[in-house]
């Protein structure tokens, strides 16, 4: 199975029993895998993929499909994820699992969404090469043309770019300070969206600067940020800068 899908057409090919869940999520693990030079996933979560897999294929034949049930996701490791390491690519987080999870994965786990592992980034988010990190540089998918010379996927969410650009998952959450969504997205060639402060919850999430940081989607088309930022944004009663105010129906904008 090719996971070149996006996550509009994966969602809809779910729900008409066209692929699976589990089939998606193996052909996403098999490229995650095979694509270790970019070093873009740096904690791999296949048992917990496949579990998830399973359960959003019953939810799906239940007839309980949200719009991001069943879709394979990467998670930048600066998002708490409860029982896997979550160290902002830095030693001095190294062997930290959370009891906890960040209100973002919550909300996409709650949504039916796929982890397939945490992704590489510039230590604590604080670059823009993803060359900060304690797991080695990304690598951008991308090459000039006659040479096989490396390049930066940018930062500090490289290893989401990454990842997203070379269809190791169909999307990913990536954080920005001053850029570190949208230079890595412009960098390789995907769509990367800072959402307004307030509108996507903090917490679970390493900061930076407290008063500036976003949450936001990192994803192959439009259609799909807006997708994915619905499940994503809402009011946050653990976070004292969420905005309370409705969520509109991004994905009619």
């Amino acid at each position: 199975m090719s996971n070149t899908w996006t996550i509009a057409a994966a969602r809809d090919a779910l729900r008409k029993g066209e692929i699976t869940a589990v089939d998606l999520t193996m052909s996403c693990l098999t490229a995650i895998d095979a694509g270790d030079g970019l070093n873009a996933f740096v904690h791999k979560t296949p048992e917990i993929a496949l579990e998830q897999a399973r359960t959003a294929d019953a939810r799906i034949a239940g007839g309980d499909a949200p719009a991001m049930c069943g879709i394979p996701l990467g998670i930048k490791d600066l998002f708490c994820t409860k029982g896997v390491p979550s160290q902002a690519a830095s030693n001095i987080l190294k062997g930290f699992k959370p009891e906890y999870e960040s209100t973002v994965t919550s909300k996409l786990f709650d949504a039916g969404a796929v982890m397939l592992g945490k992704l590489n980034m510039d230590e604590f988010a604080m670059g823009s090469s993803n060359e900060t990190s304690a797991y080695g540089n990304a690598v951008n998918p991308w090459k000039r043309k006659g040479s096989n010379v490396q390049l930066t996927p940018g930062g500090s969410s490289g290893g989401s770019a990454a990842a997203v650009a070379a269809d190791l998952c169909l999307a990913a959450t990536g954080t920005d300070t001053g850029g570190s969504i949208r230079q890595p997205a412009a960098f390789t060639g995907i769509v990367g969206i800072k959402p307004t402060y307030g509108r996507v919850s903090r917490w679970g999430v390493v900061a930076f600067a407290s008063s500036l940081d976003q949450a936001g989607p990192m994803t192959k088309t439009v259609r799909d940020a807006a997708i994915m930022l619905q499940a994503m944004a809402g009011h946050d009663p653990k976070d004292s800068t969420s905005a309370d105010i409705p969520v509109p129906d991004l994905r009619r904008r």
